[in-house]
């Protein structure tokens, strides 16, 4: 998603005005400082009606920038600052806007956003969308430790608006931070922090759950930080009930010690509008998470909601040692790259209270891909579903690798198992994975198994194909010489590249590397990429260093 040219024209002439007022802007570019207005900011003084005056001040020009000068001391407003105009855009570096206390109290009997008390509220009408509306440099103290009785509010709501640019702004003490709402389309937070939340930090919602029929669009968080919120049960990201084309980049979650960083998710109900689609998470980084998980991701059941659906989830250079979780029925799961703790795939929610998912909940008709990455374990519940796992190192953090529940359209491809504690892995029913150009090696044993029976082709299999195994052909049974390199362990030994041996493994599988995908990625220590018939196992990028700070190990 990107904002259309006037709607970057117009934004970057307002923010980039100097920091005084100017008598002499044109009308389109009318700047007014709050203070010509009567607001005070001493945390005293209840400023909310001359904001609102030096809004209605710009509106009624055609457009132009609200200033909030700089203080110690925060504006206090009484009640919701509203923009109901086009063209207008809050400007207050090194300002704060402090929500009074108690003025949220009292409003849990009405359920919607009009009914509530928030800080800033930018809304258009199903007929009128708002365009080009910016808040930058601001810092918003929602203070909701010292209201009571509320349902719901926000920092910052967005509704029916488009083009709408929220930029260096701090969000403080909020129980929902910043929120693009029902019919918000093409618009951007940028270098945003949430501290303190106590519900959600970040929110894109089409409030499909509400019946409200809003589609929410072309949402992106460029560099956008969740830090801090000790009380949070809930996610500091939640992405759900009918939004379109989401990105978050380069963006983190840190140190929520109850809460789950993303929900990627749909409220099981049956509104006129229920889809959300094309949602990708990119460079994004998750640590000290202590919630249930750290990803989930799942939509209602068909059965009983049969228009409620999201698909085309992806997560792209993720760094996340909690728990990721995804359920059906969803369509299109891709993770590519990244780093992760345990991945569970077919499994519900389960109890808040206790750490496990819960029962079985298949990813019916959901093709399920996860490429170039690494993880600690990967728990499927596999009796629906495609499940495609290719050029993988899962350096196993429990007993097993991997953890598979019946099905037999698993396929695990140019990966490296290692270091389970029972078995590389483990089978339960039916479950029967192609395997092919994969080591299992480090394992007491490559397989824990009941009935079902994997095929193994041009694999690395420490003591040899087992009885339980089908031999397909082109597997060894050496040792596959794993040595450190520059992006950690298990690179391949090779003479090429300064080894005094190399690994059984080089050249050793079932096809050309081009074929296969892994020509710009490498097993050497040297770097140079996989050109010839290619090697077995995990292929390493062939950057120098990882993207993203390294997550330890738990020790064994």
């Amino acid at each position: 998603m990107t904002l259309s040219p006037r709607a970057i024209a117009v934004l970057t002439i307002l923010l980039a005005l100097p920091a005084g007022p100017s008598p002499a802007a044109a009308p389109s570019q009318r700047s007014v400082s709050v203070v010509m207005f009567g607001a005070i900011a001493d945390g005293k003084t209840d400023c909310r009606q001359p904001i609102q005056k030096a809004i209605a001040s710009v509106a009624a020009a055609g457009g132009g920038i609200v200033r909030f000068p700089k203080s110690d001391k925060p504006y206090l407003v009484g009640g919701t600052i509203t923009l109901t105009s086009s063209d207008v855009v809050l400007l207050g570096p090194g300002a704060t806007i402090k929500l009074a206390d108690g003025a949220a109290n009292g409003t849990r009997g009405q359920r919607t956003t009009e009914s509530q008390v928030h800080v800033i509220r930018v809304t258009g009408t199903p007929q009128r969308k708002l365009r080009n509306i910016g808040i930058k440099g601001l810092t918003i103290d929602a203070n909701i430790h010292r209201q009571a009785d509320f349902y719901n509010p926000r920092a910052i709501v967005i509704e029916r608006a488009e083009h709408v640019l929220v930029a260096d702004v701090t969000i403080v003490r909020t129980f929902v931070g910043l929120d693009f709402g029902a019919g918000s389309s093409h618009c951007e937070a940028r270098n945003c922090i949430i501290h303190d939340w106590t519900e959600d930090g970040f929110d894109a919602s089409g409030d499909a759950d509400k019946g409200s029929g809003a589609i929410t669009t072309d949402i992106r968080f460029v560099n956008c930080h969740a830090r801090g919120a000790p009380n949070s049960t809930g996610n500091a990201w939640e992405i759900e009930d009918g939004v379109r084309r989401v990105r978050v980049v380069d963006c983190s979650v840190t140190d929520v010690p109850r809460g789950n960083a993303f929900g990627i998710r749909h409220h099981w109900t049956a509104g006129p509008i229920d889809v959300s689609s094309d949602i990708e998470l990119r460079r994004v980084t998750i640590k000290n998470v202590g919630g249930k998980y750290g990803i989930y991701s799942n939509s209602a059941p068909r059965d009983r909601f049969p228009t409620n659906r999201l698909t085309d989830v992806r997560l792209h250079d993720v760094i996340c040692p909690a728990p990721v979780l995804f359920y059906g029925p969803m369509e299109n799961i891709l993770i590519e790259g990244g780093k992760y703790g345990t991945i569970h795939l077919g499994w519900d929610y389960g109890s808040k209270s206790k750490p496990n998912p819960g029962d079985p909940r298949p990813l019916v008709n959901t093709t399920v891909r996860i490429r170039n990455a690494q993880a600690g374990h990967i728990n499927i519940f596999a009796q629906s579903g495609n499940f495609d796992f290719h050029n993988l190192l899962i350096d196993a953090t429990g007993d097993h690798a991997f953890n598979i529940f019946e099905g037999t359209r698993v396929r695990i491809a140019g990966c490296t198992l290692t270091g389970a504690a029972k078995a590389a892995i483990a089978l339960h029913g039916q479950a029967a994975p192609k395997i092919v150009n994969t080591i299992l090696w480090g394992n007491p044993r490559p397989f824990a198994t009941e009935v079902g029976k994997p095929s193994l082709d041009h694999c690395c299999v420490q003591g040899g194909v087992p009885r339980v195994a089908i031999d397909k052909g082109g597997n060894v049974a050496s040792d596959p010489l794993f040595t450190k390199g520059p992006r950690g362990t298990f690179y391949l030994a090779d003479t090429a590249s300064g080894q005094k041996k190399s690994s059984p493994c080089i050249n050793s599988g079932s096809g050309l590397a081009a074929f296969l995908r892994l020509d710009e990625f490498t097993t050497r220590t040297d770097r140079i990429r996989d050109t010839k018939t290619v090697d077995i196992g995990f292929h390493h990028s062939l950057d120098s260093a990882p993207r993203h700070p390294a997550t330890k190990r738990k020790n064994r």
